[in-house]
């Protein structure tokens, strides 16, 4: 039996080669580390933004007071508040809470017992904005700023906040997002877990900031202006429902007059340590990615939704890539049945197609990892594991698609911290 797998060669082109080609070029030619800082106008002392920054906690008791710590030595012009929600905590956190507070005047604690606590982070964050709305009812919500860190979150470089309040100084950005590098990676698993953000997460954040801005809000080091909150807050503003609460709350933002925009500075944050415990955040991913994809492209809800064309088609490929691990699988188990002898494989493109699609990634994840400052003598290895580890995604997927098929009922799993 004779199969043609043309069909799969332009799909790889497309949705691989043209698009990682493009990534490349484009952060080759354009990509200046002196543009990395922001050129607008530092404001009057009282005219920088108010910034208030949320940390859901549950059971943080181990990492909260150095991440506390590390938000009020940055240099910020402006307010700066930090907001810990302690969503129902059962170790020391509470202990620590109250230390931090005999410290930091700016520190707020909201403490949430169950049942209405432990409920998930998008709960925890609704809950914090009501009690900021409900201590602060007339602040101007324009030039207020809500940030939202994990608490083991920590900012990398000194003028993060002050780049942070500076983007925001432009009115017509409602929402900032910054990157993420993964802190214990001198050790293996967390060293990948770095390569991903580095070469899946940064350089395509970066480019999408220049081209659609069809940026996306992660859960570690998102800024959202209070005003677009507000708009938001009758549906949540963070969806309970949704396990990536932060990819549900950029489709909805990108949906308001406005843009969110990419800050070129680093929040750093633990990386895990054991296979087991990343297969169970990476389904978490992986399911709440569904149930967006589900709920906003299914629906045909961002179809209809009024959006720049280039914001949207770059939304739509984001939101469906992860077809490409179930084509991979399909290409795998092609082959498979040609070595057994059972089909026979045809293809009309060059050979030259073949190792394009198979390899297009590559030097777009070796420029990445140049770019943010890895050492050149260690970029070929990492490139290599890094591909290799990106593989646990299709077991996953597969996994997550039976969660929503099955119609299960999410359950949001905490990742255990193992520093201070």
């Amino acid at each position: 039996m004779e199969i043609y797998t043309d069909i799969l060669t332009l799909f790889f082109v497309l949705y691989c080669f043209a698009y990682n080609g493009f990534l490349f070029l484009y952060v080759l030619v354009k990509y200046r580390a002196c543009d990395r800082t922001n050129e607008l106008s530092s404001p009057a002392q009282d005219e920088w933004p108010i910034l208030t920054i949320m940390i859901p906690a549950l059971n943080e008791g181990q990492v909260l007071f150095n991440t506390v710590a590390n938000l009020f030595a940055q240099r910020y012009p402006g307010t700066l508040e930090v907001l810990v929600i302690d969503d129902g905590s059962e170790d020391i956190a509470p202990l620590v809470t109250a230390r931090l507070q005999r410290e930091y005047s700016m520190l707020y604690v909201h403490r949430r017992e169950r049942p209405e606590a432990r409920h998930g982070k998008g709960e925890a964050l609704n809950a914090g904005l009501r009690f900021l709305f409900e201590k602060f009812p007339h602040r101007p919500r324009q030039t207020w700023v809500i940030g939202v860190c994990d608490a083991d979150g920590r900012l990398e470089e000194s003028d993060f906040l002050e780049q942070v309040g500076l983007a925001f100084t432009d009115l017509s950005v409602n929402a900032l997002q910054c990157g993420v590098r993964i802190r214990n990676r001198d050790k293996l698993l967390p060293a990948l877990q770095d390569v991903e953000f580095i070469a899946f997460s940064w350089i395509v954040q970066w480019v999408r900031d220049k081209i659609s801005g069809a940026v996306a809000l992660g859960g570690n080091g998102q800024f959202i202006r209070a005003d677009c909150l507000e708009i938001l807050q009758p549906q949540g503003p963070w969806a309970s429902w949704a396990l990536t609460e932060d990819l549900e709350i950029s489709i909805r933002l990108h949906q308001l007059k406005g843009q969110i925009r990419f800050l070129d500075r680093h929040v750093s944050q633990e990386g895990v340590e054991e296979w087991r415990a990343l297969l169970k955040q990476r389904h978490r991913w992986a399911w709440g990615t569904l149930q967006v994809f589900s709920h906003h492209i299914a629906s045909g809800a961002l179809w209809k939704a009024e959006m720049p064309w280039l914001k949207k088609l770059d939304l739509y490929y984001y939101l469906t890539f992860w077809i490409v691990p179930f084509v991979v699988l399909i290409s795998w188990g092609l082959a498979a049945l040609s070595w057994l002898g059972y089909v026979e494989l045809s293809n009309h493109f060059p050979v030259f197609f073949l190792l394009a699609n198979s390899f297009s990634f590559w030097p777009t994840m070796a420029l990445a990892l140049y770019r943010t400052g890895m050492a050149l003598w260690t970029i070929p290895h990492l490139v290599l594991l890094g591909t290799l580890y990106s593989y646990h995604w299709i077991p996953l997927l597969l996994l997550a698609w039976s969660d929503v098929l099955r119609k299960r009922k999410p359950r949001w799993l905490k990742t255990q911290r193992i520093y201070s």
